[in-house]
This record gives C-alpha cells, structure tokens and sequence, in this order.
C-alpha cells in the first residue's frame, strides 16, 4: 500500500494549476479595467450634472475650464477640496451674462467638492486625467476637451483621458471618456 503522491503526479497537478492560471490572469485583468472604466463614465456623468446644477444655482456662472488627476497630490487636493471653502455663487440673485465673465474669474473645480455637489469617494482613486470643458456651443475649448464625436453643437460637459496605472486600453492617445450635451456618459469606442 503506498502512502503519498509521485513526483510525476505533483508535477501534473502543477502543471494543470499553471494553464489554468496562465488562461485567468488576462480575464481578471480586462475586468479591472472594464470596472475603473465603468466607474469612470459614471464620475464623468456625476460632474457634468454637478456642473449643470452649479450653473442653475449660480444664475448663469460656469466653472472654470481646466484638468486635474486625482492620483497626483494637487489633483487630490482639488478633489479633496481642502484648501477650498464653499463660496456661494451668488447672493443678489442676479443671472450672471456669460459673455462678460471670463474663464479666469469663474470658480475651479474644487467648488464643486467643497460645496457638496460631488463626492471624493467617487473620483479619488481613478487613474484618468478630468478636464472640465465648456459646453457653450461655439466657445473655444481647450485641446483636451476637443473630441472627435461632440463637437459643434454638442460640445462636451467634461472629458476623461486614461494616465499611467489606468490599463493599456484606456492610455491609448485616442481613447477618451465624455459626457455630452444629452447628458450621456460615452467614449470613444461607443458606436454612433
């Protein structure tokens, strides 16, 4: 009676355990990133209708056009908000004129934290760079927040580029996140 396994049968074993292995890891990689990339569209669509609502309240003042990744330590800043206070956007009541506020005198981004329009937990952790654009038809925008499917008059609300750690599909130069003018969270692969 023999007590034990052969070394051939612990190699076969292990050998089994590697193919299955070996078969997995890309599943479970594509996963990862199918979830930040899921996660990602709907962050986008969280700030665009913060943005929208922060319009609405203000009586007509935008947010500032600019790019921040929440993985970088200014970028977390800016969605930690902590050296921001809540600043009400207007107090008289009075619609502000787009045409007369410039892009420098509108409020950043931050303000949308600091004042509870969005939440960290959403945007902390997602390796992708976040431009806020301006959806104004026929205003200029800023190279980043130029795509090639909302243009004209269905500019985007915001747009999310993939940085180092978000996975190769989402680095590609052309792929892209953004929410545009119907309020739907796309991205570059999505069909028309």
């Amino acid at each position: 009676m023999k007590k034990g396994f052969t070394l051939m049968e612990i190699l076969a074993v292990l050998l089994v355990i590697a193919v299955v292995a070996s078969m997995a890891v890309p599943v479970f990689r594509s996963v990862r990133y199918e979830m930040k990339n899921g996660q990602a569209k709907a962050a986008a669509k969280k700030m665009a209708e913060a943005m929208r609502s922060y319009y609405q309240v203000s009586r007509g003042l935008g947010i500032k056009q600019e790019c921040f990744t929440p993985t970088t330590t200014t970028g977390s800043q800016v969605v930690l908000a902590a050296s921001s206070v809540c600043q009400s956007p207007t107090s008289d009541g009075i619609p502000y004129q787009n045409s007369t506020v410039n892009d420098s005198s509108r409020p950043s981004v931050n303000q949308l934290f600091a004042c509870g329009y969005l939440s960290y937990k959403d945007f902390l952790n997602l390796p992708y760079e976040m431009c806020v654009c301006n959806p104004v038809a026929g205003s200029s925008q800023p190279s980043k927040c130029q795509v090639a499917k909302a243009t004209g008059t269905n500019t985007p609300f915001v747009v999310f580029r993939g940085v180092s750690g978000a996975g190769d599909r989402y680095t590609k130069s052309d792929y892209y996140i953004y929410v545009d003018q119907g309020m739907q969270a796309r991205d570059s692969e999505d069909e028309d």
